[in-house]
């Protein structure tokens, strides 16, 4: 192993010092220590620990006699100092590129590039720390470097040092902040958390690490693993840290007996794990295999997980499947089954992954349409219960997408909103997704790949996906749209573009997504210059049209320029027409009229 630097631990060193590293992480969550309450032994009592871990199983005592297990002692502090690189700065911020500083590590050399935001430009390092440290954490340190003397130089946070007189670290000592004794910490504790004598600072909370019932908040228990001296802070409430049954005030702990892991306190409710009856309330923990470590609590109804007849309530058996886990059953239609004898019916609609008793009536379980008396097995679309039920392929009811075999009249159609498909009619106004489908008309689909139709006569305002779908054949589709509208193109007819009319004029309005035929005329509808052959165009956003005028006297106006004298009366309303502007014109304000005179809605 390389030589350590300033007498501290350097973490990832070698191959040990990572394996003891992953190890400590691993062992977070250990083996109980059989004490069987919740103030068990401190992580600084290393040694032999008889007995511990027990079972570990829901209601049980978490002790037994098991191998000796050996609690690692707690290594004295360490942690990895920035200022121990000795990282020297330019000084000038970090205007410009930075030249990289050149270590001849062993066995290749590594270039190192950094600047800090308040130093500016590294230009030296100590070469013997820096390569005997991971890369990252190298630049991390040469980025933020934030040396210090003493507390007061790091603000709200702690000055963490190897020794009196030596430069230190500046951190926030919050929790998950490096330490090395409490006093490094702003409030809490300094646990040791790792073999190669790494230190956190951890607040004592419920869920936090520990290594003594001191390093909780009052109230609270340190409950350590067997095999490590890092533990975790517990009030014994339902969902905290356990080892042993006693640990829970519910006298519930879950916890894999096969493991170092600690366990998680149950209340045994049904859906909470178990790993033995002991563990429910109901006294039934439902496993879906018999040989599982871990099942589900259980009430032991129709439905419920199980591997064995006691796993389900009085009357009800366990019908195991050939690759899932088993389920209670009675027998009755819509209840589980993996083959026929656990039928009173006599048949197992069965499934890829499950099967339910069914008599093949409608709305009953079904897994292909051999198993419904109506012939139509469609999809249920629900998370719970059978996949597949039998329908009577009415018009309205619900077809799997395209099956044409699940409607009585053999026509499945998509929905006009793309998401479902339902049995139809065929008639004019129907919806449609093959040629087929109509029993008048056309399906108007605007494609070969299109199954989103409607069924079509081609009048006016029929639906239509190409103008051949129209008597008129001007088929109205708006942009991004698969399908549209027949139009016949004549003036105030439904247009999208220009090509849509007769005129080539669509007063087209982007705010409704359509438009209307204009002849370009006086007083024709418009919404801009280019649909006015004569005129202007007057358009009033307030009413969401226009007209082409030519601005005389009681012509259609929306503003004064809209008129030939430069009067628009318009009343406070969003329109108005135009008028001469003088003596006993009409007026709402004083531009109105020429004498700029407005009184009593009247020109003076």
């Amino acid at each position: 192993m390389r030589r350590m630097t300033e007498s501290m631990l350097i973490s990832g060193r070698s191959s040990l010092v990572r394996w003891l590293v992953t190890a400590g992480v691993a062992m977070l969550f250990g083996c109980s220590n059989g004490s069987g309450g919740l103030g068990g032994a401190d992580a600084g009592d290393a040694g032999g620990l008889d007995g511990a871990g027990g079972n570990g199983g829901s209601g049980g005592n978490g002790a037994g006699g098991g191998p000796t297990v050996q609690r690692p002692p707690i290594p004295p502090a360490s942690f990895e100092s920035c200022s121990a690189l000795a990282p020297s700065y330019a000084g000038n911020g970090c205007t410009s590129s930075c030249t990289s500083v050149r270590c001849s590590c062993d066995p290749f050399p590594t270039s190192y590039t950094a600047c800090d935001p308040a130093r500016g430009c590294l230009t030296a390092v100590d070469c013997s720390v820096a390569c005997e440290r991971d890369l990252g954490d190298v630049v991390s340190c040469l980025g933020n470097y934030e040396p210090c003397a003493s507390d007061a130089d790091c603000g709200t946070g702690r000055c963490l040092s190897s020794g009196p007189g030596s430069s230190g670290d500046c951190r926030p000592g919050v929790t998950g902040s490096a330490c090395l004794d409490d006093g490094d910490c702003v409030d809490g504790s300094c646990v040791a958390v790792g073999l190669d004598g790494r230190r956190t600072c951890q607040s004592g909370i419920r869920g936090g690490y520990c290594n003594a019932a001191a390093d909780c908040d009052t109230g609270l228990a340190c409950i350590l693993p067997a095999s490590s001296f890092v533990g975790t802070c517990s009030d014994g409430t339902l969902g905290s840290a356990c080892a042993a049954a006693a640990d829970c005030t519910t006298q519930i702990c879950i916890r894999d007996a096969s493991s170092d892991s600690l366990g998680t306190c149950s209340d045994g409710a049904v859906g909470s794990r178990c790993q033995n009856n002991d563990g429910c309330t109901s006294g039934i923990c439902g496993k879906s295999y018999a040989g599982a470590s871990e099942g589900t609590c259980s009430d032991g109804s129709s439905g419920s997980t199980c591997s064995a007849p006691d796993q389900c309530s009085g009357g009800l058996s366990c019908a195991m499947g050939d690759s899932s886990g088993g389920r209670c059953t009675s027998g009755a239609v819509g209840d589980p089954c993996s083959n026929a004898s656990h039928c009173s019916s006599g048949v197992c609609a069965k499934g890829s992954f499950d099967g339910y008793c069914t008599e093949g009536e409608i709305g009953q379980p079904c897994s292909d349409t051999t198993a419904c008396n109506s012939g139509h097995c469609v999809r249920a679309y629900t998370s719970q219960g059978p996949g597949y039920t039998c329908s009577d392929g009415a018009v309205g009811t619900a077809c799997d997408s395209g099956e044409d075999a699940d409607c009585a009249e053999g026509r499945c159609a998509q929905d006009s909103a793309g998401a479902g498909w339902t049995c139809s009619a065929g008639g004019l106004g129907d919806r449609c997704s093959k040629p087929g489908h109509c029993t008048a008309g056309v399906c108007a689909l605007s494609s070969a790949t299109d199954t989103s139709g409607t069924c079509s006569d081609g009048a006016d305002g029929a639906a239509c996906g190409v103008n051949e779908h129209c008597q008129s054949l001007r088929c109205a589709i708006r942009n991004s749209y698969d399908s549209g509208a027949c139009t016949t193109g004549g003036d105030g007819a439904y247009c999208v573009a220009d090509g849509d009319c007769l005129s080539n004029r669509c007063a087209f309005s982007s705010g409704n997504g359509s438009g209307q035929c204009t002849t370009g005329l006086l007083e024709s509808a418009c919404v801009d210059a280019s649909d006015c052959a004569e005129g202007n165009c007057a358009y009033s956003s307030g009413l969401g049209r226009g007209e082409c005028t030519d601005g005389e006297v009681a012509s259609w106006c929306v503003q004064p320029q809209d008129c030939g004298l430069g009067f628009c009366y318009t009343g406070g309303n969003s329109a108005g027409r135009c008028t001469t502007g003088a003596a006993a014109q009409p007026c709402y304000r004083s531009a109105d009229c020429a004498s700029t005179l407005c009184d009593g809605s009247q020109c003076q």
